[in-house]
Formats: C-alpha cells, structure tokens, sequence
C-alpha cells in the first residue's frame, strides 16, 4: 500500500510537471522490477538517469522506482503504454508472452561470444534496414508498433549450466535431471539436452536449490550475486553459451514527444554509451565470481573442450538443434524466425562468434 500510495503521488506530480513545465523540461518516472544488486540496475538504471540529468543540466529528471514498487518484471510495456511509468529499464521482453516473438534470438546457443560482442550484435539487429517481412525489419516488427521506443541493453554475460552437486561428465548425467529454464528459448536446448526443465524466476532459484526441486540451473556466472546463488553452484560447464539474454531500455513514444531534438539525441547516445559499458561490467564479473566461488567455496568451471568427446558433441548437437526447433516453431506462429536467426547469426559471426555444428547450413537452406 505504501508503494502505491508513493507511486500514485509520483504519477500525479510527473503529470502535473509535463502539464505546467516549461517547454523541454520535464520529470519522468523510471522503474525496474529488479533489485539495486542487479547489473541492469545499479550499473546501468541509475549511471542512464543519472548521465540524463547532467547531460541534459537538468531540464529531465526522473522519479526512480525499484525493485516492482510501481510495476513488476512483464507489465512493463503494459505500464509504459498506459502511462504509470515512463521509462522501462528494463523492459524484459521474454517474460511478455507472445508480445516480442523475436526478441528471445540472442538466447540461441553460441561459442565464443561475451556480453559486449552480443551487444553490438543486438544493437546492429535494432538499426538494422533488412526487410524480414511484409517490408518490417526487426525493429519495425519487434518494437515500432508498440507504442514504445527502445534499445539494447548491455547483454547478459553467456548462460551458463551450473549444478549444485552433480558434475556433468557424459549425457547420461543429464537425462532427468531438473534444471531451472528462464525462459521458453532455455527449456528447449534442456529438452535437447535430455534434462527436465523448471521454469522458474531467478529470484526463486535459491529456494528451489536447496530444497533440492532443481539440481542446477542455466544462468550467467555474472548474475549469480544477485541472488546469492554462488553460495550453492559447484560445477559450472563453460566455453559453450546457452544463449545470452538481452532485452531492452524502453520508453513510451508519448515521453519522447515531450523531448526536443537536442534532447532526443543526447538520450539515443547516452542509451548506446551506457549499454556498451555496461556490457563490460557484465563481462567483468565472471571472473571476479569465478574467482570467489573457486578459492571460497570450491567452485569448478570445467571448458566443454576438456569434457569427453561424447558429451561435447551431446552439447553440439543439442545447441544446433535448438536452433531448429526455436525456428520451426516461431515460425510455425506466423512470425518471420528464420529470416531474424540468419540476420543474427551474420552479426554475432562478424563480431567473431561461432554457431553450432550445423546452423550455418540449415539457415542457407
């Protein structure tokens, strides 16, 4: 109640600032519905809003929500385009079912790739003028007709299968095994995998390890601290990424008309600028938690190049064959997958990514 109540004041004293301010000066509600701990939070939420206020020497200025005190992880394209919030940060496509069909790309399996090498990627896809279909290009089909306006965030460091006390030789170590899915893309490459997926939120992962519904989970490295996972993961398979997730800094186009063009372009900067370097922090803090979690709590993190040559080529296969199956299926819903996965795999291949055995000829079919 408290929440809302501070919520609905901040609502009314936002409007009424848009209503009576000058002309290019404006207050704006920002929220996340993650924690401060969160890298998307503390390292990229507050340093845009703040950047914003000094750049723009304080004609906007933001009212801050944390944590879901104004609107929780999936409403926020409901709460931009109904005007309870202004500003997303994030907006986290895959938890808006059906809403951004192709957003979920950057969570297909890769090797080699880190969080700034899928940010520019992402970035590229969003400016990018290829057609996909019916004449939209990603950005025209994902986002434009959403009422919003958006762009990448610094993308996650590379999803990691991490266990709490199983070590993952051969595929048979797989087969069962109850492992956290984040999201539609994760439980498919589990289902390949052999595993049984759980679909569950981060913020119920501990939880769920300890009481031992979930063995494991597929999850950055870097996002362990934010909810103190690394004070239960043991075994870690790294050298391979389950996907990285990327989403997006949202605004409602009603906001961006309140700007000027001036203001415009320091915003679309400072959205790139902050993105990229919050990339690196991503990126970073792998190796610090890696670190941690190897001389505190005896951590390993065994290369899937020094795995057997069954298992390695397990992960290969199912890698490249949730490729397919994300493509079949997105497609099978009218959506253009295949057409978004080659345009994807172009970008990561040129900021030096590798794909799966198999994806580059099934997508040249």
């Amino acid at each position: 109640m408290i929440a809302y109540a501070r919520g609905l004041l901040a609502a009314t004293a936002v409007f009424g600032a848009l209503l009576t301010g000058t002309a290019g000066a404006a207050e704006f509600i920002i929220s996340t519905g993650l924690g401060k701990p969160h890298l998307w939070v503390g390292s990229h939420m507050d340093p845009f809003a703040d950047a914003i206020e000094q750049g723009s020497n304080g004609e906007i200025t933001f009212t801050r929500f944390y944590a879901g005190e104004l609107t929780a992880v999936g409403r926020e394209l409901d709460s931009l385009n109904s005007g309870t919030i202004h500003v997303a940060a994030p907006l986290l496509a895959p938890y808006h079912e059906g809403r951004f069909p192709l957003s979920d790309v950057t969570q297909l399996p890769t090797y080699g790739t880190d969080s700034p090498m899928v940010t520019r990627a992402f970035q590229k896809l969003l400016d990018s003028d290829v057609e996909l279909k019916d004449g939209k290009t990603f950005y025209q089909y994902e986002i434009a007709d959403k009422g919003i306006r958006a762009w990448a965030l610094g993308a996650t460091a590379p999803y990691s299968i991490s266990t709490v006390k199983k070590v993952l030789k051969e595929p048979a170590d797989l087969q069962g095994l109850p492992l956290r899915a984040g999201s539609a893309l994760h439980t498919i490459v589990l289902e390949k995998l052999g595993a049984t997926p759980v679909t569950i939120p981060a913020s119920q992962a501990f939880e769920a390890a300890s009481r031992g519904t979930i063995e494991g989970l597929v999850l950055a490295i870097s996002d362990w601290p934010s909810y103190s996972l690394q004070q239960l993961l043991r075994h870690s398979i790294v050298d391979v990424s389950i996907g990285h997730w990327e989403s997006y800094l949202a605004v409602s186009n009603e906001m961006w008309d309140q700007l000027s063009d001036e203001q415009k372009k320091l915003w679309d900067e400072t959205a790139r600028a902050i993105g990229t370097k919050n990339a690196g922090q991503w990126e970073a803090r792998v190796g610090t938690v890696k670190e941690e979690s190897i001389s505190k709590d005896g951590g390993s993190f065994v290369s899937i190049n020094d795995l057997s040559p069954a298992m390695k080529a397990h992960i290969d296969k199912a890698a490249a064959d949730t490729w397919v199956a994300w493509i079949e299926k997105t497609e099978a819903n009218g959506h253009p997958a295949r057409a978004t996965a080659k345009l994807y795999a172009e970008l990561i291949q040129a900021e030096g990514g590798k794909l799966p055995s198999g994806v580059a000829e099934y997508l040249a079919k």
